[in-house]
């Protein structure tokens, strides 16, 4: 469900430079092209409500292994499924990413593989391999500033080159990463975030029924103006410009 007519709103997502996956749960009364949601909260209703599903590796809860991850997007046709990581610990995860890449030798699924880093992210890229053929995403800055998470991404692909697919693990796009994300087209390639479903179940609504359709229409609304921010449709922002917001969060 989106506002927009389908033309409109192709044109966004045709012009975006990223593909921002939304995260959480909006009863699966919104389509959006990009979901991700661990295998507790997957389900087939958010399958069907999107083009490309991730199922993503719970780091906080040590009960959802590679196999949890793997076993659910095979049952759900899934598109991506992300390795288990170890929250802020790169020696851990990398542990946990190569045990996690031996599994998947021998599993069903056959779509792409996620494999979050934690920092320092080049030497936690390196202790695994160097891998270039999976996604890459960059871990433990969900609530880091905007100035750190474009220095987490400018260093990585300076380092590892911008032909990996490059992720953010909980990486809205605010207001200086969306400029830098504009100007530097080619370093990142998708972030994901909960923030338009949070904001949305923020709003004063009178109680009763379908209030989750309201809420799913307010995301939808901060979902499109997001995907606008980081597509080629705003005027171009002045490099100088920019690095004055650097130190902004």
């Amino acid at each position: 469900m989106t506002v927009l007519r389908e033309e409109y709103f192709r044109r966004l997502v045709d012009a975006a430079h990223v593909e921002l996956f939304l995260s959480g749960n909006d009863g699966a009364r919104m389509y959006w092209p990009w979901r991700m949601q661990p295998p507790k909260e997957s389900a087939p209703s958010y399958r069907n409500a999107c083009e490309v599903y991730a199922i993503d590796s719970d780091p906080l809860d040590d009960d959802v292994t590679t196999s949890d991850v793997l076993d659910e997007a095979v049952r759900l046709d899934a598109e991506i499924a992300s390795l288990q990581d170890v929250y802020h610990d790169m020696d851990a995860t990398a542990d946990s990413l190569l045990e996690g890449l031996e599994v998947a030798d021998s599993h069903a699924f056959d779509g792409s593989l996620m494999l979050p880093l934690q920092e320092p992210y080049i030497d936690c890229w390196k202790e695994i391999g160097e891998p270039t053929n999976h996604i890459i995403g960059l871990g433990g800055l969900k609530d880091g500033s905007a100035a750190a998470r474009i220095q987490a991404a400018d260093e990585f692909s300076s380092t590892a080159g911008t032909d990996i697919h490059l992720h953010g693990f909980g990486w809205g796009p605010r207001g200086d990463l969306a400029a830098w994300i504009r100007n530097h087209p080619d370093v990142l390639d998708s972030l994901d975030y909960s923030t338009p479903l949070q904001t949305a179940i923020n709003q004063e609504l009178t109680p009763g029924d379908e209030r989750m359709s309201v809420q799913a229409s307010y995301a939808a609304f901060r979902l499109i103006r997001d995907l606008r921010e980081v597509s080629s449709c705003p005027d171009p922002v002045e490099e100088s410009t920019l690095q004055i917001g650097l130190g902004e969060s």
